[in-house]
């Protein structure tokens, strides 16, 4: 007689530790090929390691430059400043070895030098004394659904790329383009959420994304990650 047990349903609300032990218990009291069934639930339980697109910002000190448009900061004059925030706090998570710059000294250096913007990315970065800049051209920034704004659905969009000041050139060594939108599963009508929490929500889901350019990071599957 075949006996199915739904680990692949409870796995992902277990610790690493609790998974291995009932699997190991299971495996010991069934008699069943232990190597190939722990291995399978392993994986499942601690998600398929992905590896960073980038590794060079490791024991780097980074700048954090956002660049919005006439529009974006018309409709959301926060947008910088937040964009700013929370990629700074995903990287100094992920990234301890890194050293970060205070995303501050950036939005004063911007508020000070209104055409900074038509600067060097190199110009900037040599400016602040940091050996890479993390530079974001925001694409779209907004909380309401393209559909209608009766209903709220958060969408980041930037042009992300990496600039080494110690090279020739420009300096770019990483480019990539991210889109995060909450909630993924679709719009939501506007008296189930406010506004704030949809752009908060997002803007979280925006550094995670990012971030996870620059680190080895589990996909557990089903939205799920370590």
């Amino acid at each position: 007689m075949n006996i199915i047990f739904p680990t692949t349903r409870y796995v992902k609300y277990m610790t690493p530790g609790g998974v291995a032990m009932v699997l190991t218990m299971l495996v010991l009291f069934m008699g069943i090929g232990g190597c190939t069934f722990l291995g399978l639930a392993a994986e499942n339980a601690m998600g398929v390691a992905v590896k960073p697109q980038y590794r060079g910002l490791e024991k780097q000190s980074v700048a954090i430059v956002v660049y919005e448009d006439a529009s974006t900061m018309f409709t959301y004059p926060q947008a910088q400043e937040e964009v700013s925030a929370f990629v700074s706090a995903a990287l100094k998570k992920h990234l301890p070895k890194a050293h970060i710059l205070d995303y501050h000294l950036v939005l004063n250096y911007q508020n000070a030098n209104p055409n900074w913007d038509v600067l060097p990315v190199k110009t900037i970065g040599r400016h602040f004394g940091v050996s890479r800049v993390v530079y974001i051209e925001l694409l779209n920034y907004t909380v309401h659904s393209q559909q209608t704004n009766y209903v709220l659905q958060g969408d980041i969009a930037a042009h992300v790329a990496v600039y080494n000041m110690n090279i020739p050139g420009d300096g770019e060594v990483f480019h990539t383009d991210i889109d995060a939108r909450w909630p993924k599963g679709g719009p939501l009508p506007g008296y189930n959420t406010d506004a704030n929490t949809v752009r908060m929500n997002t803007l979280q889901r925006f550094s995670t994304l990012l971030a996870r350019c620059f680190y080895t990071w589990h996909n557990r599957g089903n939205g799920y990650a370590n």
